[in-house]
């Protein structure tokens, strides 16, 4: 991601003559107890959309950076202050961090709708090789990753090894702590906390037992993937009492349609005759849901074509 060049271009984080040295273990003071932790670690990351306040004293580095020096004393006097967006993309499997200055007492997280490209100081993109995550000692994420692109007041660390380390609470939602970027050789970044979403995918159900799985549902006849199935009876019947479930649990079914339909004797039986009200496509969807609450769902079109 390229980064716009204006007056904020680059920051001038002259900590040693500003703040003095402090170290990441000064930050915070443990908590007297241990606070609740998960009982299973999540198995990936489903969406991180976070902004944190950053301070000249937890950027810690030797790197040199070059500001013009009233932008500085707008960040050492409180008039302006330093933010990160950290947003994961799923589909891309990138995390991207920008770093833009807003004015003091400003709500957090900014809203994804305002421009921040005018006050934005650094823009990075990692993209991501692992996620890991842990229950212990506390609930916590890392993601691991090198950066593609990236431009800022310390240089460009382009191909640099890179992590983002979040704390997280069992709370819903969850609440944000610790968090920690690393870019290697380069800068550490910390806070001590962080506002917006963090989520992970649903964790299965599994009866004691078992070892999971979800409902395989077997369709007679045989629907296309894509495209539509034509039917020339009415009423036209669907079987799915083959459906098959891994731990052998038993199963129930509910049928619905997009247009009004008949299911006899009823929408939870596996295998209904349907009465379609007159000729066209109907969006048929059918979820199999075994004992354990696990469910499969699949659709599919029947187009009507008789009298």
């Amino acid at each position: 991601m390229n980064v716009t060049r204006n007056k904020f271009a680059v920051l001038p984080l002259t900590l040693g003559a500003l703040i003095g040295t402090l170290s990441l273990g000064a930050q915070t003071t443990p908590p007297a107890t241990a606070p609740p932790t998960c009982a299973v670690a999540p198995t990936s990351l489903q969406n991180l959309s976070i902004e944190r306040t950053l301070t000249l004293s937890n950027l810690l580095t030797t790197i040199t950076p070059n500001v013009p020096a009233n932008i500085l004393a707008s960040i050492a006097g409180g008039a302006q202050v330093i933010r990160t967006r950290l947003i994961y993309n799923s589909q891309t499997n990138t995390v991207t961090d920008t770093t833009f200055l807003v004015a003091a007492g400003s709500a957090i997280p900014t809203p994804l709708a305002v421009d921040v490209t005018g006050s934005t100081i650094q823009s990075y993109v990692l993209n991501v090789s692992q996620i890991f995550t842990s229950c212990q000692p506390t609930p916590s994420v890392l993601i691991v990753g090198t950066v593609g692109s990236s431009n800022g007041p310390f240089g460009n660390f382009q191909g640099a090894p890179a992590a983002i380390s979040i704390g997280y609470t069992t709370d819903t939602p969850a609440k944000i702590n610790n968090v920690v970027e690393v870019v290697a050789g380069a800068v550490v970044a910390y806070s001590a906390d962080a506002q917006g979403t963090l989520t992970f995918p649903a964790a299965p159900v599994t009866p004691p037992g078992t070892t999971g799985g979800a409902p395989v549902i077997v369709l007679s006849p045989v629907f296309p993937t894509q495209g539509v199935f034509q039917a020339y009876l009415n009423p036209f019947q669907i079987n799915a009492s083959a459906s098959t479930d891994p731990n052998n649990l038993p199963l129930t079914y509910l049928y619905s349609s997009d247009k009004p339909v008949n299911f006899l004797p009823g929408p939870n039986v596996p295998n209904p005759q349907i009465t379609f009200g007159g000729r066209g496509d109907y969006t048929i969807t059918l979820t199999v849901t075994n004992s354990a609450g696990v469910s499969t769902t699949t659709k599919f079109i029947v187009e009507y074509v008789g009298r």
